[in-house]
């Protein structure tokens, strides 16, 4: 049997805890706040980050770790006894974490970067999937090509309280930024697969309109699939969590893996505090 670990970037929502109980490593990025960087899930958690976010109302600088850091992680997996390593980012349109991956030379493992084209725990329910493979017995490029197959079927949909935070990061349009806030519009927003960028599919007066939206798109997804993975999260808003939740409570009872998720700050730096969401992978 191969020796096969998986590691993900903190962007992925795999938390500390996640991390320990799927047996996945995680490389926390950087967060700037007040001049000092942090290390988001290990010294700075999402409430922290969305709290501070809410009383400064700007956009913090967010880094990726050193090549230095990479290294000893590697370094690591190898004293843990593992011979090959699946590493899967969030997409590579909002860190340099992959590329930094892909041209780190180091020999004492067999290496595979995978871009998820994603975001979030849509990114951890891949390396949860992965995971499951590795368990399975299936070899390293077996399961490399599963997940390539697989990033292609996820998908995430979430909201915004505020257009303020993505369009500072240059998400989407200013100038549709500016009405949106004028005619209080709420988006719901896709991180499509097949380019691995934000894509405004729909857009709703109020958050009730929102939710009943999310609800159709569910329905259209969800509906159709017999086993999947789903998550459900928010960034310093629980209780739009909690509401989609109510009303995909059937969706939940139905998947073969549920969790939550709190947003990580060097992804919520570009969307602010009030995004919840849901998102999920079918399975074979």
């Amino acid at each position: 049997m191969e020796k096969i670990a998986i590691l993900v970037d903190s962007g992925s929502d795999i938390d500390i805890k996640k991390s320990e109980e799927f047996g996945i490593y995680m490389m926390p990025f950087y967060v700037n706040l007040d001049g000092k960087f942090y290390k988001e899930q290990f010294e700075l958690s999402p409430d922290d980050f969305y709290k501070w976010m809410e009383k400064n109302e700007k956009l913090p600088k967010t880094s990726i770790p050193s090549p230095g850091e990479l290294k000893e992680k590697f370094d690591q997996i190898v004293n843990d006894g593992y011979e090959k390593l699946i590493i899967i980012t969030i997409s590579k349109n909002f860190t340099g974490f992959y590329n930094l991956c892909k041209q780190m030379d180091y020999n004492k493992l067999d290496i595979r970067v995978i871009d998820s084209k994603s975001v979030a725990l849509t990114t951890g329910l891949l390396a949860i999937y992965g995971k499951k493979l590795i368990d399975d017995c299936l070899d390293i490029d077996e399961i490399v090509e599963k997940i390539e197959k697989k990033k292609q079927e996820s998908k995430i949909f979430f909201t915004l309280d505020t257009f303020k935070y993505i369009i500072a990061g240059g998400r989407v349009p200013r100038a549709f930024g500016k009405v949106g806030e004028l005619l209080n519009i709420k988006p719901i927003i896709l991180c499509d697969p097949n380019d691995g960028k934000y894509h405004i599919v729909k857009t709703c007066r109020g958050e009730k309109k929102v939710i009943k939206e999310m609800e159709k798109l569910a329905n259209e997804y969800l509906g159709k699939l017999d086993k999947y993975y789903m998550i459900i999260s928010n960034a310093g808003y629980k209780r739009g969590q909690e509401i989609l939740e109510e009303k995909l409570e059937s969706f939940k009872e139905k998947s073969s893996l549920f969790l939550t998720s709190k947003i990580a700050p060097s992804l919520g730096v570009n969307t602010g505090p009030g995004l919840f969401g849901f998102g999920f992978l079918p399975l074979d």
